[in-house]
């Protein structure tokens, strides 16, 4: 497997790449989100993170934003969400990146399931287009439960399914976020990985206590980290693993590196 480190958005993104090659990284999942890492602020930069990531050799992916809602029933905040991912889609492209992350959207408590389906299979639909011209992978994200209470959306393997029964392209493939298949009730990783492992592009890894998304270093939580990986590595997964360890000391993300490499 090939172990990527993911910037922290309040941080300078050239420096974070830096940091992932001077540290041994094998490739860089750049999260192009505000502050520091807006679409205008990569593409105005595109030639140092390029010459920064092509010095180490490292794979490039990209994460689209976190904060908007490609499912949402107003039809103006969709599009602008759609707006929103196109632009950070130019970024990843800039920075020649191979997959780009996407998240599905969100469900509010008092949204019918198949109206926020159908709200994403019409705005993935819009990105696959991109992605094809791009020459890039989509991965959707499976996304933890409990982000709205009585909502839960795209954390059952089941969904993922039915996307690709809807969208037939070579294009979409998934993103197991581990962490996030750990809180319950959400499919365990182990579910997602024997249903779907044909179509995982790419993995991310941190820990939690359990109950919601901390993004902690690995070892630090409770969740079991290593049965997933390991069901990867049996069945032949050679992808990338991104460490998404949101802490300002990079020591407990250098740590968490020697745990999976």
């Amino acid at each position: 497997m090939k172990v990527c480190m993911e910037n922290i958005t309040v941080f300078d993104p050239v420096e974070e790449a830096k940091f992932a090659v001077e540290n041994g990284f094998d490739g860089f999942e750049l999260a192009i989100e505000y502050p520091s890492s807006t679409p205008v602020h990569i593409i105005a930069r595109k030639k140092e993170l390029v010459d920064v990531l092509s010095s180490g050799n490292l794979v490039r992916l990209a994460h689209v934003p976190t904060f908007v809602d490609i499912s949402n029933f107003y039809d103006e905040l969709r599009e602008a969400s759609v707006s929103v991912t196109l632009k950070a889609m130019d970024a990843a492209y800039a920075i020649e990146a191979e997959v780009v992350v996407v998240h599905p959207g969100f469900r509010f408590p008092l949204t019918p399931r198949e109206v926020s389906f159908k709200n994403t299979v019409q705005s993935l639909s819009k990105l696959l287009g991109v992605a094809e011209e791009y020459g890039f992978t989509l991965g959707v994200e499976n996304l933890p439960p409990g982000v709205l209470p009585g909502a839960d959306y795209f954390s059952r393997v089941e969904e993922f399914k039915e996307l690709v029964s809807q969208l037939d392209s070579k294009k979409l493939m998934f993103t197991l976020d581990i962490a996030h298949a750990s809180i319950k009730p959400s499919d365990p990783p182990l579910s997602f990985i024997e249903e779907l492992y044909g179509r995982i592009i790419h993995v991310h890894v941190s820990d939690n206590l359990g109950s919601r998304d901390d993004h902690l270093p690995l070892g630090v939580g409770r969740i079991d980290y290593k049965t997933p990986l390991e069901t990867l590595r049996r069945k032949g997964y050679s992808g990338t693993v991104t460490l998404e360890v949101f802490t300002p000391e990079k020591d407990y993300l250098v740590a968490s590196k020697r745990k999976i490499s």
